[in-house]
Parts: structure tokens; C-alpha cells; sequence
């Protein structure tokens, strides 16, 4: 739960899985139930963290589920605030949380197979990488987001050079205990995945891409608004400013 103190290294999970739950309600169910029977199958020591922050007063049901899963199952812990920012800043405060020698995020949206979170942490173990991300190879959630998409990563390799990588916004995302360390993510937004994409290439970090299947949300309409387009294209030029100074 929130507030927890963080065990020392030798107490430490082998793993943790971080789920962004915002909003999901109680579909949020279809995600988590699968996910810890899988993370259970592993045989590993294991916290599932879900981070079902909110806005003050927008009657989001999700931190009701999410505790009430928590409520028998030592292994999970619930981070539910007040937001202080979008889906950067939720991920920051998931992996803040987070206590594993591994980390996993995953959206709580189930537009990835739950499946992915155990296959990337398993990737990272077999390929020794410091970071891990999925890379998109089959999508079905519609034109909009695939042209989007496109022109995000184009541009974005163009401007920071990230020759041998595509999908910097790709989930699930992974992180070793001591990769994280050395990073200082700073992004409230959606910019957070594209951050630790760059830093990891800045601290010469190796990257691994698990290629993955992106499902239709049937649950709701994207959250990527046209006005996430001109975000993107703003942190991308303040962070590149940034770097020539």
C-alpha cells in the first residue's frame, strides 16, 4: 500500500509489475486476475503494483477495485492519490513504489496481452539488457493511432538519431533496479516513454525490443487526443534543447 517502507535489497522481489489502471474501472478486473496467476506460475518472489491515481472529484471507480483485489493478496499493493499529472506522472509514482530487482510496466487498458509483462521480464533475464520495450509488429487499434504513430517515430528518429529502434512509445516497459537508479525522469505526460528511451541510450544502456500484438480498447476511445500531437512535438524539441546545451 501507499506509504509502505521499501524492503532492503536482500528482502527485495526478484520482480515487480507496475500497472497503470487509470480510469479503467472495473474492467480492470480482466487485466490483474490473469496477470497475478501468471506472475504466481513464475516461481519468482513478486509484487504486482497498481497505480489507480485520480482527479479530485471525478468519481473514478477504479481505486475501489483495485484495493478491494489488494485486500487478500499480500503480493499486491495499491498506490491511489490525488494526480498530479498524466500518464508520466502515474508511472513515475508506480515505479517509485516499486521495490523489484526487476520492473515492469504495462497499461491497465488490456490493449497488450497481460502475457507480455512475464515474456519481457524473461527477455531482459535471457539478454542481460539494462531496459526492455515492446515493439508493436501487429496493431488493431485503428488508422488514426497507426499514422499518428508513424509520424511520432519518424520524426523522433530523425531528431535524436535512435537508429535500430521503432515504437518508442511501446508497452510494456522495463527497467533493472539499477538502470532506474541512474535515471532522473522528470515527465508528467505522455513524453515518459520517449524520456526513458533517451536516457538509456545517454547512459549507454542496452535496450531490448520484445515485438508485441496491440489490441483494440473495446472498453473506451483513446486517450491519445490531436492535442497529444502537438505535446509530443514539444517535449521533443525541449528535450533536444536540452541535450545541445
Amino acid at each position: 500500500m501507499t506509504g509502505t517502507t521499501q524492503p532492503t535489497d536482500e528482502r527485495a522481489p526478484e520482480l515487480s509489475v507496475i500497472v497503470l489502471c487509470y480510469r479503467a474501472g472495473e474492467s480492470i478486473l480482466r487485466v490483474i486476475e490473469p496477470l497475478f496467476g501468471q506472475l504466481v506460475a513464475t516461481g519468482e518472489t513478486f509484487e504486482l503494483v497498481l497505480v489507480a491515481n485520480h482527479w479530485p472529484g471525478d468519481g473514478d471507480s477504479t481505486p475501489g477495485y483495485v484495493t478491494t483485489f489488494a485486500w487478500t493478496r499480500p503480493e499486491v499493493r495499491v498506490v491511489a492519490g490525488e494526480k498530479g499529472g498524466a500518464m508520466g506522472w502515474d508511472m513515475r509514482s508506480g515505479l517509485a513504489a516499486a521495490t523489484g530487482r526487476y520492473l515492469i510496466v504495462i497499461d491497465g487498458d488490456a490493449q497488450n496481452p497481460v502475457s507480455d509483462a512475464v515474456k519481457l521480464y524473461r527477455e531482459m533475464r535471457r539478454t542481460g539488457a539494462d531496459v526492455g520495450k515492446g515493439r508493436r509488429v501487429l496493431r488493431e487499434d485503428g488508422l488514426y493511432r497507426r499514422v499518428v504513430s508513424i509520424g511520432y517515430n519518424t520524426l523522433f528518429r530523425l531528431l535524436f538519431r535512435t537508429r535500430g529502434l521503432w515504437d518508442v512509445n511501446g508497452k510494456p516497459k522495463g527497467l533493472t533496479r539499477a538502470a532506474y537508479k541512474r535515471m532522473t525522469l522528470t515527465s508528467d505526460d505522455w513524453f515518459i516513454d520517449a524520456e526513458i528511451v533517451l536516457a538509456a541510450r545517454e547512459l549507454g544502456l542496452e535496450i531490448h525490443e520484445l515485438p508485441v500484438r496491440f489490441l483494440r480498447n473495446a472498453e473506451r476511445a483513446s486517450l491519445v487526443r490531436p492535442s497529444a500531437i502537438w505535446e509530443f512535438l514539444v517535449n521533443m524539441s525541449r528535450y533536444r534543447r536540452r541535450g545541445a546545451r
